[in-house]
């Protein structure tokens, strides 16, 4: 999984990269400028500090440290420097590594940047918990949240070399250079084996449900200009019958049916009469009720079916 895939959500993590390794170059020029300017008298502001707090001036790692810069202010800088040095040496083949996408030269710049990220966590954590007893609170607040944003940038810095690591080891990869081409710089759409594809029959994806598909195979397959547009499915939209059964129809309601125009019965039970003239005549108020009946139930049915 990649730590990021930009840069300050702005830009590419291969310029991310070559922009931290001109800052820490710029800021260990500084630091060497004024080093040979200054000499070691640049430490007496925080010598000075350790001297006067209570709960620090006599650890161990605080005497050496006082000690090496009175009797050895030589062998200090030289120290510095070198360290300078090589920090903007490392920056200096971290450009070159994302520029030629050589993932092993981005290691130094990355350990001297998590290096760097350790020390001044430490040394903002000690410097706050001795200004707290001879500044105000308000401007303790301001140095707090300003040495907090540098040092959690320090660590994004370094954390964007490991980044550009990650990402040229994936365009190195066999699968990689197999999908996109050699050039990660001018990747190819999609590259396919056509001397294995020709042997092959081509796989086409058969929707025989609206559920059942594989979406990879669709995406590789649309990539090549293989996979045509489908069809949209045919959704039914009839209304769905009730739930609930069919109410029974009465009897009046069958014997009315009974008596449509396909269950007529014999003319002669009528003495020969026709229906329709029956209903005008003798009789009509009988026929004309079962008639009634007959389109009632009709209509029942209409509206159950």
């Amino acid at each position: 999984m990649l730590l990021m895939e930009s840069y300050m959500c702005y830009c590419s993590v291969r310029l991310g990269v070559i922009i931290v390794s001109v800052l820490a170059i710029i800021r260990e020029f500084a630091h060497s400028i004024t080093l040979f300017a200054l000499g070691v008298k640049v430490f007496e502001p925080l010598i000075d500090l350790f001297e006067h707090d209570a709960e620090y001036k006599d650890r161990k790692w605080v005497r050496k440290s006082i000690s090496w810069s009175q009797n050895d202010p030589e062998i200090l800088c030289a120290f510095v420097h070198v360290i300078s040095f090589m920090h903007s040496a490392a920056a200096f083949l971290s450009i070159y590594g994302a520029i030629k996408l050589r993932k092993w030269f981005l290691l130094p710049l990355a350990f001297c940047e998590f290096v760097y990220f350790i020390h001044i966590t430490f040394l903002h954590i000690v410097l706050m918990i001795m200004l707290k007893k001879q500044i105000n609170l308000g401007l303790l607040i301001i140095l707090t949240l300003l040495g907090c944003f540098y040092i959690l940038f320090v660590g994004y810095n370094a954390c964007t070399c490991v980044a550009m690591f990650q990402i040229i080891g994936l365009v190195k990869s066999a699968r990689y250079c197999e999908l996109y081409g050699d050039d990660p710089f001018h990747p190819l759409a999609m590259r396919s084996n056509r001397s294995k594809d020709s042997e092959k029959p081509l796989h086409v994806l058969r929707m025989h449900d609206m559920h059942d598909t594989n979406i990879d195979e669709e995406k590789r397959l649309s990539k090549l200009g293989l996979w045509p547009r489908r069809q949209p499915p045919v959704v039914s939209v009839l209304p769905v019958q009730a739930a609930y059964p069919q109410p029974p129809l009465k009897w009046w309601q069958l014997q009315a049916l009974s008596t449509g125009d396909d269950h007529q019965p014999d003319p002669s039970v009528y003495r020969n009469w026709h229906t329709n003239e029956l209903l005008n005549g003798v009789g009509g108020d009988v026929q004309r009720k079962s008639e009634l009946n007959r389109r009632y139930a009709e209509n029942q049915l209409h509206r159950w079916y």
